[in-house]
């Protein structure tokens, strides 16, 4: 059975991709069936049991692995696999492999994958290994109780400041109430979203301050013996316990509310069990083993996650339900299956937002918030089972992804939802890189959260309704590391692409603090859909340490009037419209690409691909991006073919805080914010004219914190004639003090569009060939720096050549 494919990680989740070297030893092993067997009948049957299904799964899945195409030297043979994915316990030697998988008739197609030397050897045992460490009495949970006495000293004698925090952060706690109020049941958000957020949104925050509280005063009472500490978590938990897990807080219908009981309380009563009444931990053994059916249920029995489940939310509710099975599997017997499923789906196939090379598709503070709850169980893992998970190459490189694109001195980020600089988001992004270079022993990480510490001070505090306790136990309790002196380097490199997610940056000064141009851009395969928008080949600009280019609108609620109608959409963001059509909203089908990374001694260059996104307007739709390093300054060039009968003029979008001063005679703008500037230069003779507009349609729904929402200001550049063809090249020039912004000047030259800036020459093609300097070519664009000749194509950028 031939089968089609789909560039979409999620559309087609299989693994290990046909021809990919792959980064871990041994690799899982997921695929998804048929379109007939995505949606699962709910039975609370093991496998699921599937409507319409096109493959038989009575007796299960078989999964070959073989070192030849032929499959006659089978080296994984499995029958009867309940769930199309499987982790292998052993790893592979390296070399070339094949793999398929079949269910009664149905066979897949034949994938090949190879192991290399220099791919992470991370053998995981099977989940009833890992129960053994967390079975026994409790505490079990990042700390042992016979291991108690040495922690409390260890912590004592290391960290005395922290523990006088938490000891701090507990008393205010324990001044509060230690009982919450069952959930109200939530309105209707598509009669009215205002009355259903005026529910929803404080029972989220209440709620998980509330559990994460009991958290808070638990670990007190394990660090200094206090009981008063340990009963108030308690009676917290006992609290919760009383709530109908299948009513208000079912996780059908409010998931918040049902997470804030599973994300901090597992631990909590692991932490304080020895406390409880037998009364007390009766009722919260009952509360968390229907907790744990209703969530392997969700994410389950309703579609696998990882397979044809990719919903934001299940990427918590997965540690979540790991960390129930920790604390409760002698009480919950279903809990060991749980754990068996969870095993392949967390050791495996998790990230499923994110590749090896770190990158986050949904932007960066979606990122700290789910991979911060990843990092508990990886350390859970790590000090209880002596399994390594931060061994993957993801770890590493997803603290090196957040240098590149998350400078300390950042007023604004965007690529996603939720972007204010707080003081608690700066000290969250810190504690989340501090732990994964303790837990890694990558201390070059550490002069960055050094640096984001400091700057998280002169922040704003977060809005009220946001503030959370701040103890962060795994970070607490993970292993010491001492800073040393960072590598030196002979050459100054000024960018980094992260293809998987589809993030560059080029940076002029990434150790420089505010010395520093930074521009960051996104072209993602994972589509505009979950807390992404459609903004593929979007961009955003600091400069001295000021955001000039950004996205606009804010998020004020999910799905809200102003988040579904502005954010979502290409006109907020930095990209080029087509005659007002955006790029497909919402779809998968929406991918983007980082292509052609190119850096040298003259300039950086990367190219994202839309053309996907932008598929009912174009055939193509690509930017090239080049940044001169002598000059400091910025060339795009949007390269735009028309879908045949469809005709479009190629829009030029940029957005910014502060109102731009447009010079109509020059096609060019100024934009400052404080001692920074940005002058931008369209390269285009022909007629075009400019449109400035500020505010947003529809407006703000003011229902959050709005203190960093201020007003801001939108230029359109707009060619007037249509065209089925068009290349369109845009200079920006950044300035702050001690770096005065290059001077540009343009030209037309037959077919070629001319920006000289200094002794660089660009020129954007108009025609079928245009010549600069004597040379001639057909490209989209090429440059003269002093006499290097660079030519960029559709495809990339081709090496200078000399005269």
């Amino acid at each position: 059975m031939k089968e089609s494919r789909h560039p979409h990680p999620h559309v087609d989740p299989r693994q290990p991709r046909n021809g990919s070297e792959c980064g871990t030893n041994p690799p899982v092993f997921a695929w998804k069936p048929p379109v007939g067997e995505v949606r699962a009948r709910i039975s609370g049957t093991h496998p699921p049991v599937y409507e319409n299904a096109s493959v038989d799964t009575a007796d299960g899945y078989r999964l070959e692995v073989a070192s030849d195409a032929d499959f006659q030297n089978n080296l994984i043979d499995l029958s009867g696999l309940r769930d199309p994915i499987h982790l292998p316990e052993q790893a592979l030697k390296p070399g070339g492999y094949w793999w398929r998988w079949s269910a009664g008739a149905a066979a897949s197609e034949v994938f090949e994958f190879s192991i290399s030397e220099d791919s992470v050897v991370l053998e995981v045992p099977d989940a009833d290994v890992w129960l053994e460490s967390f079975s026994g009495p409790h505490p079990r949970v990042h700390v042992r109780g016979e291991g108690l006495p040495g922690v409390r000293d260890e912590l004592e004698a290391r960290s005395p400041a922290e523990l006088t925090a938490l000891k701090a952060e507990a008393d205010g706690i324990l001044a509060e109430a230690h009982h919450y109020p069952e959930p109200e049941m939530l309105p209707d958000r598509d009669q009215d979203y205002a009355k259903f957020w005026a529910v929803w949104f404080p029972t989220m925050w209440g709620t998980r301050r509330f559990v994460k509280g009991a958290e808070v005063l638990g670990l007190a009472w394990l660090m200094t013996g206090n009981e008063e500490y340990g009963r108030a978590a308690c009676k917290r938990l006992v609290s919760v316990a009383q709530w109908d897990p299948e009513g208000s807080s079912y996780l059908g219908h409010n998931d918040e509310a049902h997470m804030s009981v599973i994300w901090n309380g597992p631990v909590a009563c692991d932490w304080v069990w020895e406390l409880f009444s037998e009364e007390e931990r009766a009722q919260v053994i009952e509360q968390f083993r229907r907790r744990g059916e209703i969530t392997f249920h969700h994410m389950h029995d309703q579609g696998c996650y990882g397979i044809n489940r990719f919903d934001s939310h299940a990427g918590r509710e997965i540690v979540f339900l790991a960390q129930l099975a920790f604390v409760f599997h002698e009480h919950i017997p279903e809990a060991r299956s749980w754990l068996r499923w969870l095993r392949p789906v967390l050791c495996g196939i998790w990230p499923v937002w994110a590749g090896d090379d770190g990158a986050w598709s949904e932007g960066v503070s979606y990122s700290n918030a789910y991979v911060a709850i990843m990092s508990r169980f990886a350390s859970i893992l790590k000090h209880g089972a002596g399994i390594d998970l931060y061994r993957r190459s993801f770890w590493k490189n997803y603290c090196r992804w957040k240098e590149w694109v998350l400078p300390p001195y950042a007023e604004w980020i965007g690529f996603g939802d939720h972007t204010e600089r707080w003081s608690e988001g700066w000290n969250t992004n810190a504690g989340l890189v501090e732990l994964i270079a303790r837990e890694t022993g990558q201390a070059v990480f550490l002069p960055y959260v050094a640096a984001f510490r400091e700057e998280a001070a002169k922040a704003p505090p977060p809005p009220t309704e946001r503030v959370m306790p701040t103890t962060n136990p795994t970070l607490l309790l993970a292993p010491e590391l001492k800073a040393m002196d960072p590598p030196e380097s002979s050459s100054e490199v000024m960018s980094a692409v992260f293809p998987h997610a589809g993030w560059a940056a080029i940076r002029s000064g990434l150790k420089k603090g505010v010395d520093d141009i930074a521009l960051v851009f996104r072209s993602s395969r994972f589509g505009s859909f979950s807390h992404s928008h459609a903004n593929n080949n979007d961009f955003f600009i600091h400069v001295g340490g000021r955001i000039m280019a950004m996205p606009t609108g804010y998020y004020c609620g999910y799905g809200s009037k102003h988040h579904a109608h502005w954010v979502w959409h290409t006109k907020a963001n930095n990209c080029v419209t087509l005659s007002d059509a955006p790029q497909l909203i919402r779809s998968t089908d929406s991918q983007g690409y980082v292509e052609s990374h190119f850096e040298n001694a003259d300039l950086v260059y990367f190219c994202g691909n839309a053309d996907a996104s932008y598929r009912l307007q174009a055939e193509r739709c690509r930017r090239h991006v080049i940044f001169l390093k002598e000059a400091k300054c910025f060339c795009m060039v949007d390269e735009f073919v028309a879908q045949p009968g469809v005709t479009s003029s190629v829009q030029w979008n940029i957005h910014s805080w502060n109102p731009f001063e447009v010079d109509p005679d020059e096609k060019g703008f100024v934009l400052n914010r404080g001692e920074s500037w940005l002058r931008g230069s369209f390269m285009f003779s022909q007629e075009g004219f400019v449109t400035l507009t500020e505010g947003w349609d529809p407006p703000l729904n003011l229902m959050k914190s709005a203190v960093q929402w201020h007003n801001q200001y939108h230029l359109r550049f707009t060619p007037t004639a249509y065209a089925a063809k068009r290349n369109l090249g845009v200079v920006l020039c950044p300035e702050y003090p001690g770096h005065p912004a290059a001077e540009i000047r343009r030209e037309r030259i037959g077919e070629a569009e001319i920006a000289s800036i200094g002794d660089v020459k660009i020129a954007v093609n108009q025609g079928e060939a245009m010549e600069l300097e004597g040379r001639r070519t057909g490209g989209v664009a090429a440059l003269l720096i002093g006499n290097r000749f660079y030519r960029i194509e559709s495809s990339g950028i081709l090496p200078a050549v000399g005269h």
